[in-house]
């Protein structure tokens, strides 16, 4: 703990997110994750499925054909790719608020991995990874449905490129990760997450094209919407699928995705040191 107190303030440590003990703080949670996989992770993943078939199959008869870049698309081919990406963002946000703070403060587990070898801000960085992975999971369990749907003639997506969309959130996973450490670390009870979820997080994840287009002609607006991740994200996953190709939205994802992390990490290797060590 010496040596934490010679850091930098907003230090993100970046250079040990892949460090051992950072990876041993992510073996841990996911041998723990492993032993009740069944009621952690089975509800979880059904709810973006139970989204799909009511918002997509029940509400796309009413909606009928969308204009995606020009194309007519159905609805529920548009939605396809923005639940997807909904559920990277959704899963590693949620992980990283109530499972991390049950960790923290109920169960005491970061308290008893400070008396290892491992620091601070290696259980952070574990944490960050842990929820990424968790988004990574549910993710491929909505790329599944999506290439069930599919095939039933349902939604009609370029499939191939299905395999690859759960690993092209892990990046994205990181920085809603460690955007959510940031709540976990400020919040002082576990009631409070309330403002964070319905807040925060359950706004950004309609607004995101996931459901429906935005298009802001405010510049201000506009540029905010280039920002986000979350938009990033959907609009990339519906280039692959419907446009065959990726596009520019995979580059601007990949940048704010990065900005995001080391912004975020940062905040909550700070916050988080404050609220368990008293910096």
């Amino acid at each position: 703990m010496a040596k934490q107190l010679t850091r930098l303030p907003l230090d993100p440590h970046l250079n040990e997110m892949f460090d051992w003990r950072s990876l041993a703080v992510l073996r841990r949670n996911t041998r723990v994750f492993l032993r009740n996989w069944k009621t952690a992770f089975l509800p979880p993943a059904l709810e973006p499925v139970v989204q799909m078939l009511a918002f997509g199959i029940g509400l796309g008869a009413y909606v009928g054909v969308m204009q995606w870049h020009g194309n007519n698309v159905d609805y529920p081919s548009y939605m396809a790719p923005g639940i997807l990406a909904q559920t990277c963002f959704y899963t590693s946000f949620f992980e990283g608020l109530y499972s991390a703070y049950v960790r923290m403060f109920y169960q005491k587990t970061w308290d008893g991995i400070l008396a290892t070898q491992v620091e601070l801000h290696h259980i952070v960085w574990g944490e960050v990874l842990w929820a990424s992975l968790r988004g990574f999971m549910n993710g491929v369990v909505v790329a599944i449905v999506i290439g069930v749907l599919h095939a039933l003639g349902i939604v009609h997506v370029h499939w191939g490129w299905l395999p690859l969309l759960p690993f092209v959130g892990i990046v994205s996973g990181w920085a809603f990760g460690a955007f959510a450490l940031i709540f976990t670390a400020l919040v002082p009870s576990i009631d409070h997450m309330n403002y964070p979820v319905f807040l925060v997080g359950l706004p950004l994840g309609l607004i995101s094209n996931t459901f429906f287009p935005l298009t802001p002609k405010n510049p201000l607006l506009a540029t905010i919407a280039q920002c986000n991740p979350i938009y990033q994200l959907a609009e990339t996953f519906r280039s692959m699928l419907l446009g065959g190709v990726p596009d520019l939205h995979l580059l601007w994802l990949a940048l704010s995705s990065l900005v995001m992390l080391v912004v975020c990490s940062a905040l909550a290797q700070k916050f988080v040191a404050k609220r368990m060590l008293g910096e």
